[in-house]
C-alpha cells in the first residue's frame, strides 16, 4: 500500500471513532462530554487526508511530505497555499481546526468552551469538505 493511502485508510479510522458511541453527533445533540477527544480526533482526520495530498502529489509538485512538527507542516502549507488552489481552499480552516485542538488538548477544561455548532463544523469540514476540496 502506498503512503498516500494508508494516509486516506487513517484519516478514515478516525472518522469511525467519532461515529463510536462514546461521540454523540454534536449536530443532533445537546450534550458532548468528551469535546477534548472529539476536537482530536476530529483535528487527526483533517491532518491524515492532508498528508495524504501531500504524498499523492510528492513526484508531481515535489511536495514535502515529512515535518519535525505540526507549526513546522503548518507554516509549509501556508507557504504552498500561493500557488496550489486546493491548499488554499482549506489551509484557514485546517490551521483555525488545528488551534481549537491545541487549545483543548493543552489547557485543562478549556474544551468546555467548544460549542456543539463549532465541533459540528469542525467535524464536517474534516470528513467532508477537505478530502472533497483535495479531491480524495
Amino acid at each position: 500500500m502506498l503512503r498516500h493511502q494508508k494516509h486516506k485508510k487513517q484519516a478514515k479510522h478516525n472518522k469511525g471513532l467519532l461515529q463510536e458511541h462514546c461521540f454523540p453527533d454534536p449536530c443532533t445533540v445537546k450534550t458532548v462530554m468528551y469535546k477534548d477527544w472529539n476536537i482530536t480526533v476530529t483535528f487527526y482526520v483533517a491532518l491524515h487526508y492532508i498528508q495524504s495530498y501531500l504524498c499523492k502529489n510528492r513526484m508531481r509538485y515535489g511536495y514535502r511530505t515529512n515535518f519535525r512538527n505540526h507549526n513546522d507542516r503548518n507554516n509549509y502549507l501556508a507557504r504552498i497555499s500561493v500557488r496550489d488552489s486546493r491548499i488554499n481552499q482549506i489551509v484557514t480552516d485546517y490551521i483555525a481546526l488545528f488551534k481549537a485542538s491545541c487549545i483543548a488538548r493543552y489547557n485543562p477544561c478549556s474544551y468546555k468552551r467548544l460549542n456543539n455548532r463549532d465541533l459540528c463544523d469542525y467535524e464536517k469540514f474534516a470528513s467532508q469538505d477537505l478530502p472533497k476540496a483535495l479531491g480524495i
